[in-house]
């Protein structure tokens, strides 16, 4: 039989089985009749750090990014023109004014054709001096040739050693110079002279001329009565007034009676009167 031993509970000395009292703390005790045995380990709960670690704030990078600079600007791209398919030319005839110099355009005006001739039309220069013109009639201008004294007298040559009746040809040279014009270009007539110069029909607003009534005709011989009929000073007069009235002024010309009839004619054709 195993002897029994005895522990302070207090301190945890063996004590005699009769012992009242620890030997090693003096605690009262009492006897155990137990076996020598090791008393259970005390239960310690695991520690529990409740203390945070002190805060640690991140890392700052205190160094400031590195400097871009703005991006140069871009200048504006450069116009281009657009680009459009080549268009027809077109021939629009610039608008003459009489005067020395004038250079009219060199070459025909294409579909041109001379529609008559008014011939001998004097236009005042001056308050002294006038000019004779003959007016070539087309359906686009109304070119105005001036007559000068050299060419009556090369025409009058042409006439010389045809006996009387080249002398007679001679002295009309004046008068029926405008017969030429049937037969040259229009272009030609304008160019001829720098004196000459062209009217353009879509320049003109208004053409007067007043012809006389004819009742009968008859070679030379004719029967009716004058324009403005009623008598005055115009009954007497060789001359009838020819007005042409354009966008950047007017023409007078007096024309002379022996071509009134052909005159009114061609301006009819032309739609410049009715």
């Amino acid at each position: 039989m195993n002897s029994v031993r005895s522990f302070c509970t207090n301190c945890g000395q063996p004590v005699g089985a009769k012992a009242k009292f620890c030997a090693g703390c003096g605690a009262p005790v009492a006897s155990i009749n137990t076996a020598e045995t090791v008393p259970p380990p005390t239960y310690q709960p695991p520690s529990v750090n409740t203390q945070q670690p002190p805060y640690q704030p991140p890392p700052v990078n205190m160094q400031p990014p590195p400097y871009q600079s703005p991006q140069a600007s871009q200048p504006p791209p450069v116009y281009q023109q657009p680009q459009y398919p080549p268009q027809q030319a077109y021939y629009a005839p610039p608008q003459a004014v009489p005067g020395y110099g004038y250079q009219a355009p060199a070459g025909p005006i294409p579909g041109e054709v001379v529609i008559g001739i008014i011939p001998n039309a004097t236009k005042k220069k001056n308050l002294i001096l006038s000019e004779t013109f003959n007016i070539v009639v087309t359906n686009h201008r109304m070119i105005c040739a001036l007559l000068t004294s050299q060419m009556i007298k090369d025409e009058a040559a042409k006439h010389r050693g045809q006996g009387v009746g080249g002398f007679f040809k001679a002295m009309g040279s004046g008068y029926t110079l405008w017969q030429r014009y049937l037969q040259v270009p229009p272009d030609v007539a304008l160019q001829e002279n720098p004196s000459n110069f062209a009217i353009y029909m879509n320049q003109i607003r208004k053409v007067k001329f007043k012809a006389d009534k004819v009742l009968f005709n008859k070679g030379a011989f004719s029967v009716g009565f004058k324009a403005g009929f009623g008598g005055g000073d115009d009954d007497d007069k060789t001359t009838r007034p020819l007005e042409i009235e354009t966008m950047s002024g007017n023409y007078k010309f007096e024309i002379n009676d022996i071509h009134q009839q052909q005159i009114a004619e061609t301006l009819r054709k032309a739609g410049l009167i009715k």
